[in-house]
């Protein structure tokens, strides 16, 4: 197994032995829990339910064979007798997966979605460290336009089912799980978003383009664990369905920049299967964040997950993508001078009125500044909204 695609070499402060003996792995992001996984890859140790823990669901013992399907920085995947997948993951993470199943009310919604629940697993202390599925062929949809589409549609129709479990607009903390980001990995960049009521906050989905399965004919997306840098760098935040599709549109683009006909088909087809609010004007007005900030976002996650796990082509991608946002970002400051116009009608609107009350003006002069007041609210707000990017 080649060790260096699980472990964090570029962040790691400690060694692997070091922190198989602490219990727990130190990087320059922070520290989270370890454990000493390499004992379930052979068959002896499934044989009996591990006694620490929670072992939930449907545990797999009778296992003569275990066999490396893959090692990534998602973790270790093997499986099980030919008829189980196990997702291993070295370190502690949270439990994002086990809860779509463990929850009743979210595993209820879920059943008929095109998403691969695990059927069992073992989580301690709040982390899931293996997460077993029964076995379909794996298959991904990076370089096919249509099926990209296919998943983003079963994407929007996967949040939709969890809307009634949807929480409000939380822009404090989407905000602070920016600048976390952006503090830690120095970038020149920073980004405020003060959010639409519209955008709600969902439970979290980590989705792949890349970790998807065929079952009966039915391609389904498989959970994923939090990534290791996100654990150590942000909250566990619920986020908006649009923040995980712009991580789809970011695994899409790793290959070849998408053109702005791609990004728009990308929007339009999630927004057609998700409630229209999600994809309302507002929802996606750039000056308020929108799709963009959520590419940001997306940006800035895959950027600290590469620099963990030392992928330097990664990081430079990342790196080069960043650069560009300070012209849109400059673009968003001209909006603002414009928009700041609307108070220069306000203060014309109120010394009118109060000029004419007071007889300081006459009724003509009063009657023309207000007029004046009242054109130059509706102009910048015309121009605040027409010179809005596009969200795609």
């Amino acid at each position: 197994m080649d060790e260096s695609a699980w472990w964090p070499e570029g962040i790691a402060q400690s060694t692997i032995d070091e922190a198989n003996l602490e219990g727990e792995l130190r990087t320059s992001f922070g520290r989270t829990t370890t454990w000493d996984f390499k004992p379930f890859l052979s068959a002896s140790a499934w044989q009996e339910a591990p006694g620490k823990g929670i072992v939930w669901g449907q545990w797999v013992s009778e296992i003569s064979n275990v066999e490396i399907l893959s090692s990534s920085s998602s973790g270790i995947v093997v499986v099980l007798n030919e008829m189980f997948q196990a997702d291993i993951q070295p370190f502690g993470v949270g439990d994002d997966v086990s809860r779509l199943s463990r929850y009743g009310p979210w595993k209820e919604v879920l059943e008929n979605q095109s998403i691969h629940l695990p059927v069992g697993g073992w989580t301690v202390d709040g982390h899931d460290r293996v997460l077993i599925y029964p076995r379909h062929p794996r298959t991904s949809a990076t370089n096919n336009e249509e099926q990209v589409l296919a998943m983003v549609k079963h994407l929007g129709a996967i949040h939709s089912s969890l809307a009634t479990f949807e929480t409000p607009n939380t822009e404090r903390r989407w905000n602070e799980r920016l600048k976390s980001m952006e503090d830690e990995l120095k970038t020149k960049t920073m980004w405020r978003a003060p959010h639409s009521s519209s955008t709600v906050g969902l439970p979290r989905l980590h989705l792949s383009l890349e970790r998807l399965v065929d079952v009966d004919g039915v391609t389904k997306f498989v959970p994923l664990s939090r990534s290791l840098a996100e654990h150590l760098l942000c909250q566990n935040d619920r986020l908006p369905s649009l923040a995980s599709l712009m991580i789809l549109e970011r695994q899409w683009s790793a290959e070849k920049p998408l053109s702005e006909a791609q990004r728009r088909l990308l929007l339009e087809t999630w927004s057609h299967s998700c409630p229209s609010q999600w994809s309302s004007q507002p929802a996606l007005s750039t000056v308020r964040g929108g799709a963009w900030v959520w590419r940001y976002h997306a940006a800035l996650l895959e950027l600290a997950q590469a620099t963990a796990f030392a992928d330097k082509s990664t990081v430079e991608r990342c790196k080069a993508w960043l650069h560009d946002v300070s012209r849109l970002q400059a673009h968003l400051g001209t909006l603002r001078m414009w928009k700041s116009g609307q108070w220069v009608g306000v203060t014309s609107l109120i010394v009118a009125f109060f000029s004419s009350r007071m007889e300081t003006l006459s009724t003509t002069q009063s009657l023309l500044l207000a007029v004046l007041g009242g054109v130059i609210i509706f102009a910048s707000n015309a121009i605040y909204r027409m010179k809005d990017p596009k969200p795609y």
